[in-house]
Parts: structure tokens; C-alpha cells; sequence
């Protein structure tokens, strides 16, 4: 619940299975959650007062700590009867009774940036866990190599868009959100829509669409939504410097809802060219917009995007550049390539993943 107020993909999936589960009428939800410190966490809670809830007395982080030391009081303490226990993310949860379904996010991220004890704990959370929820066909691989024990426990439910991304942004908030960008009228952008992680590649993308001469004339602006810890901002803003004077960078922080959806609409394209990427939600609200979408040809980006993506090398310039200038020069195939990405975006829909949630749950 603390996570709301800037949602990355694992809070996003956690919020939109929940709102879903909520509203079935074949499904008795209960929610427990750590004691919730932030004001829009709280403001979330409130809205769930139809549904059974049970705040903890210690915050989740705290209760994370306590149940790796020493695993009580078990989850069933405030579980009482109920048939599954599913926690949204890979966190261990002490159960004694209950079945534990958890969700597997980005096998690739922990085992490449993780430290031995994040490791073994994930060790502990798949090897405890009765079913593995995964987002994408290229994490189960991660998932099933890494932890070959866990295969026979692992069922597909992919990330998705919200809703609002499958609806035209209008044009009042297109200009709306362009004066909030701090760009010139007519000015056109390209957007990353990411945290500022190095995973996430943003110095390399900032120093390399400044080898486009639009960017480097002030021409074409670069946007990037998000935003990251002291020691992440030092990188982007020094790739920022290096730019030259001329040249728009605009670093708006995050956006939600109805702002994120108008910048989606008014940008040229999204470029994605994280290096450790296990689904990205972002493809899949750009595409439902008719964003053309440039990403990396690695991880699973391929597998969201499809043949609406433009795909490029994210550890060499020249094919990140080179890909960008096809992009912007290829009027017609770009058109085409948006077609193509609305259809595949229309695949990812939080109704749709729900669904599977649920088959899962009753098929364990």
C-alpha cells in the first residue's frame, strides 16, 4: 500500500488483481496488509471498505524482516479460514495451513542485481510456494533455470494495461500535459516511461539520441517520466549536461492516469531500452495508444511488443540510433506498426490476466 503513490510494475499488478478480485462475484476476498504509512496508501485502503481488511500492527517491511527471523506469527493468524493465501509479488509468507500462490515478476532482475541473501530467499519463497504466478514466458525461463524444482508449480498470468489506456486521450489533455512537460507548442518528443534504476538504461539513451541532429538541434525533445534515489539522478543528469545547450530534456518525475496516458498520445515514440526486463507494462499502455514503440531486442520486450516493436541492440549506440532514424523516417511502416501494436495491446487487459488468476487458483 506504500508503494501507490508511485507504482512501479509490481505495485501496478498488485493493485489491478486486487481491484479485479474485488469485484467478483465468485470470489471471497480478504485483504491483510502491512500498517500503512503513506497518505495516498491510506486513501486507497479507505476506498477497499466493502471488503473484509486487517491492517498489521508493524509495516510490511518490518513484517518481512520479522517472518525471515523467525517466521511468526504464521499469516494464518489473520488469514482465518480461506482456501488460498496470495501475496502479488515474491515475498515469503509464513503459512501453516493455508495453500501460498505468489507472483513471480523478474526471476532476471534478482538473480542479476540481487545479493546471495535476496537469492536464497527466493529459494525459500518459489520452494514453500504450492503455485508461482509468472508474467511472461521469458520469466518463467528465467524461473524454471534458475529454480528447476518449481516448474510443475508455475501457470502464465501475464502483466496488462488499465483500462484508461485503451481510451483516447483527449485533446485538452494532450495540451494540458505538454504544458506540464514544459515543451514548446509543436515541438515533437520522444518519451521513456521508467525509473531511473541502470537497468533501465536511461544515461546511454540520453547520450545517444543526442547523436540524432533533431535532438541536438532542439528539433525533437526527449522526455523521461520517472524518477530515482540521489545516486541513480547523478548519471542522467550528467548524460543530460553532455548534451549541449540546445538540445530538451525534460525530467517531469512520474506520471499517472489520465497525464500518463496524454503523454503516451502526444509522443512520437516510446523508447524502451532496458537491459533487464522481465514484462514492461509501459510498451503495453504506449501501443494501446498508438505510440510506436522502440525497444530492446533483449529480455522479454520482444514478446510484449511483437512485430508492432522497433527493436535495437540497448548495448550498442549505432544500433540504438540507427533504429530511432528508421522510426522517425518510415512514415508508412510506422503507421503500420501502430495498427499492429493496438491489436496486441488489446491481448494484455487486467480482466483478461484476472481471469487466468482465478483458473489458476482453482485448478491448484
Amino acid at each position: 500500500m506504500d508503494a501507490c503513490y508511485n507504482p512501479t510494475g509490481v505495485t501496478r499488478h498488485a493493485l489491478a488483481q486486487t481491484a479485479r478480485l474485488r469485484r467478483r462475484p465468485d470470489v471471497d476476498l480478504r485483504l491483510i496488509s502491512g500498517r500503512i504509512g503513506h497518505p495516498d496508501g491510506l486513501a486507497f485502503w479507505e476506498t477497499m471498505d466493502d471488503v473484509a481488511r486487517r491492517e498489521l500492527p508493524l509495516s510490511m517491511r518490518t513484517m518481512l524482516r520479522l517472518w525471515r527471523m523467525t517466521q511468526f506469527p504464521p499469516i494464518d493468524f489473520w488469514a482465518g479460514t480461506a482456501e488460498w493465501i496470495y501475496c502479488p509479488a515474491e515475498y515469503w509468507i509464513p503459512t501453516i495451513r493455508h495453500k501460498l500462490a505468489v507472483t513471480s515478476h523478474d526471476v532476471l532482475q534478482d538473480l542479476t542485481y540481487g545479493n546471495d541473501r535476496r537469492k536464497a530467499m527466493l529459494g525459500q519463497v518459489f520452494g514453500s510456494a504450492t503455485l508461482i504466478l509468472s508474467v511472461s514466458d521469458f520469466n518463467t525461463r528465467m524461473l524454471v533455470e534458475s529454480f528447476p524444482a518449481c516448474r510443475a508449480k508455475v501457470r502464465y498470468v501475464p502483466n496488462a494495461a488499465e483500462d484508461l489506456f485503451f481510451k483516447s486521450a483527449s485533446s485538452a489533455e494532450r495540451t494540458h500535459v505538454r504544458t506540464d512537460l514544459g515543451l514548446p507548442d509543436g515541438v515533437p518528443y520522444l518519451l521513456s516511461v521508467a525509473n531511473f534504476q541502470p537497468r533501465k538504461n536511461l544515461a546511454r539513451l540520453i547520450s545517444v539520441a543526442g547523436r540524432l541532429p533533431e535532438v541536438a538541434a532542439g528539433d525533437l525533445a526527449l522526455v523521461l517520466v520517472g524518477d530515482g534515489s540521489a545516486e541513480e539522478l547523478g548519471p542522467i543528469r550528467e548524460a543530460i549536461a553532455a548534451l549541449g545547450p540546445k538540445a530538451l530534456v525534460r525530467t517531469p518525475g512520474y506520471l499517472q492516469g489520465k497525464a500518463l496516458r496524454a503523454a503516451y498520445a502526444e509522443a512520437t515514440a516510446l523508447v524502451f531500452p532496458s537491459i533487464c526486463e522481465s514484462f514492461g507494462i509501459p510498451a503495453v499502455e504506449a501501443m494501446a495508444q498508438g505510440c510506436p514503440v522502440a525497444l530492446a531486442n533483449s529480455t522479454a520486450l520482444p514478446e510484449i511488443g511483437g512485430e508492432a516493436g522497433w527493436y535495437f541492440d540497448p548495448a550498442v549506440d549505432d544500433s540504438i540510433t540507427g533504429t530511432l532514424a528508421d522510426l522517425l523516417r518510415q512514415t508508412d511502416e510506422r503507421a503500420r506498426r501502430v495498427d499492429l501494436g493496438r491489436s496486441i495491446a488489446g491481448t494484455y487487459r487486467w480482466d483478461a490476466s484476472n481471469d487466468r488468476l482465478v483458473a489458476a487458483l482453482r485448478g491448484g
